[in-house]
Formats: structure tokens, sequence, C-alpha cells
């Protein structure tokens, strides 16, 4: 029988390329969403609202969750396009992880002329009312990795149910098809946390029947609080044979419990998101893998988006439907680390 790539899962620089070839087709689905109100004659989108005239400072901000690896990353790749143009004042705001200071920081980018509103909701539905506002007012929003109930200018996330799906196939075939798994999680009510256990749980079901989903505890997304779930969910299974963090910070956490109890090695750790720090414990064969996913690009193309919303003078009313990118992925282990470049590491 004959042997073909494309049938074998995608590994080493192959994949990392491959991967990259797939953004301009994601942008171009957004773009289609984004521009749904079209001139028929002359094929360009409807302005209404001129968002950038000759000499005026066009203001785009970045409300996030609250500091971390992640939303940096993002604010650096915004930051890199956006420094490109000469009219576009940037900056980043702190959500303190509070749904009212999102709240209010939102209000007060609407009362002082932003254009663009970058955000990492909290809440995806606490923050509709906020968004509605901003769209009454001609503004675009641009969420990151956590959607909205209210539909808005664009959406750019990780892939993180199918990723998800695809670390458990990765997972099991390094566990031999067998043993018993832990999911260190989030806390409820967050939709990227349902994404990334759902995928888990259901490719695991698919892919290996004969691993067995032990616990699934929260760890709040931190390294420590990781540290101290595993300790209690091993005094109760010491036989595990893997750990599953929902995030790269509680992966890194269960591979500080594994060397200070003798386990690298015997258990298998996968992360999610893709972190320089993650990349690093794979490359000193600590951590087994992760989900990555170039964030800096991330950020790129939402800001790319916004410039074309601020400075093509198209109104955030324009949108016949929400424009959304879903980012391409790898799953990063020892086999295929190296081929991820200094620069694509955030």
């Amino acid at each position: 029988m004959a042997h073909h790539d494309d049938d074998q899962p995608m590994t080493g620089r192959r994949a990392v390329l491959k991967a990259l070839t797939l953004a301009p087709a994601a942008a171009a689905g957004a773009s289609a969403g984004m521009f749904g109100s079209i001139d028929v004659k002359t094929g360009r989108p409807i302005m209404t609202r001129a968002a950038a005239q000759d000499g005026e400072r066009v203001k785009m901000a970045f409300i996030q969750w609250m500091p971390h690896t992640v939303p940096n990353a993002w604010s650096q790749g915004i930051a890199e396009v956006l420094g490109t143009q000469n009219v576009i004042d940037y900056e980043l705001l702190d959500g303190q992880g509070k749904v009212e200071v999102q709240v209010s920081l939102m209000d007060t980018l609407i009362n002082d002329g932003t254009s663009v509103i970058f955000l990492q909701p909290i809440d995806s539905v606490a923050l509709a009312p906020s968004i509605a506002k901003a769209k009454r007012e001609g503004i675009a929003v641009i969420t990151l990795n956590i959607d909205a109930t209210e539909p808005h200018a664009a959406h750019v996330e990780m892939n993180h149910y199918y990723g998800a799906m695809e670390i458990a196939r990765v997972m099991g075939e390094k566990m031999g098809g067998a043993g018993k798994v832990a999911i260190l999680n989030a806390p409820p009510g967050i939709i990227i946390r349902d994404q990334r256990t759902n995928g888990f749980v259901e490719g695991m079901a698919k892919h290996h029947p004969g691993i067995e989903i032990v616990a699934d505890q929260v760890a709040d997304w931190d390294r420590k609080k990781a540290q101290d779930v595993l300790n209690t969910i091993l005094a109760a299974t010491p036989d595990l044979g893997g750990v599953y963090g929902v995030n790269d910070s509680m992966a890194l956490g269960a591979v500080d419990v594994a060397k200070e109890k003798g386990l690298l090695g015997k258990m298998v750790i996968f992360g999610n998101d893709g972190e320089k720090d993650a990349l690093a414990s794979i490359e000193a064969s600590e951590l087994t893998g992760t989900q990555y996913t170039d964030v800096f690009q991330q950020g790129r193309f939402a800001a790319a988006a916004a410039t074309v919303l601020a400075t093509g003078l198209v109104s955030a009313d324009a949108f016949g439907q929400q424009g959304r990118v879903l980012m391409p992925y790898l799953i990063a282990t020892a086999d295929n680390v190296g081929q991820i470049q200094p620069n694509q590491r955030w």
C-alpha cells in the first residue's frame, strides 16, 4: 500500500509551514463576514461613518482580562501592526479579572471617541450590553479568544475544541491507549473551558476508549494551585498515568509535582496554548506536549482587521455578520517543538 504524507498527522517544519498557509484563508473568511454590506455597483463596503479624517488621530484600545503571557502576546502582535500606521494611538488596559472593571473601561472608551475596541471578555453575557452600546456609537469591537453573546465586528480565537481533540489523540498514543488521566481545569462558566474540556473528553472517547478520565478538578489557570490539586488527586489515584492542563500554567504545575515525586518519564503531561515556558519544558524532556498557536499572529490578525475598519472608514453597522478567524495550531511534542522558531515563541 502506498504511503502518503497527507494521511498522517502533521509534524515538524511541514506542519508549521502548512499551518501558516491557512492564515490568509482564515482572514479572508473573516472579511466575508465583516463586510456584509456591499455596494453592488462598486463592490466596495458601504461606508456610513467616517472613522478617520485627514490629520485626525484614531484611538484603539485592548481591554484584557488580566495581565498574563497570552494577552501580553496578543497586545504585542496588535502593536506591531498598528505601529506601522501613522494615525493610530493604541493602549492596553487591565480588566483586573473583574466584569465591572471591564464594563467601566468600555464606557470610558466609548465616551472617549475610540474607534476600535479589542476585548477579552471575562463574561460573554455580562459584556454584551457594553458591546451593543459600542455598536450604537459606530465603534467596532473585536474579541480575542472568548466570544460574546452580542454579535460584533470580528472574533479571533485559538482552535479550542478541535485542538483539544487532537491533544487527546496524541496523549493517548503516548500512554499506549490505556491508563488513568486527570484534568486540571479552569473555573466553570467560561466558554473556552467548555470547548477545551469537551474536545479532550470526546477526543479521548473516540481515539482511546481504554483510557479512563478519573478526575476533573478546578485549578484556576494557576501553576501553584495546579500543584496542590494534583497532589490531592495523586493521593487518591497513585497510579495516575496522565494529566491534561487546560492551559500551560496548570500543566507546568503538574510537571513540578512530577519532578518532586520522581514521576517524570512515567506520567504523560499535556498543556494548551503553547507559551514559551511550555515549549522549553518540552525541550527539557519534562512536559510531554501542548497545543501551540502563534499568539503574536492572532493579535496581528485582529489589528489588521481593525486597521481596515478604522482607516478604511467602514462603519460598525455595515457588518452583515460577525467575522471569525480560527487560528491554525500545532500539537507540539519533542518530535517537532524545535521547528517553532524563536520569533514565534511568546
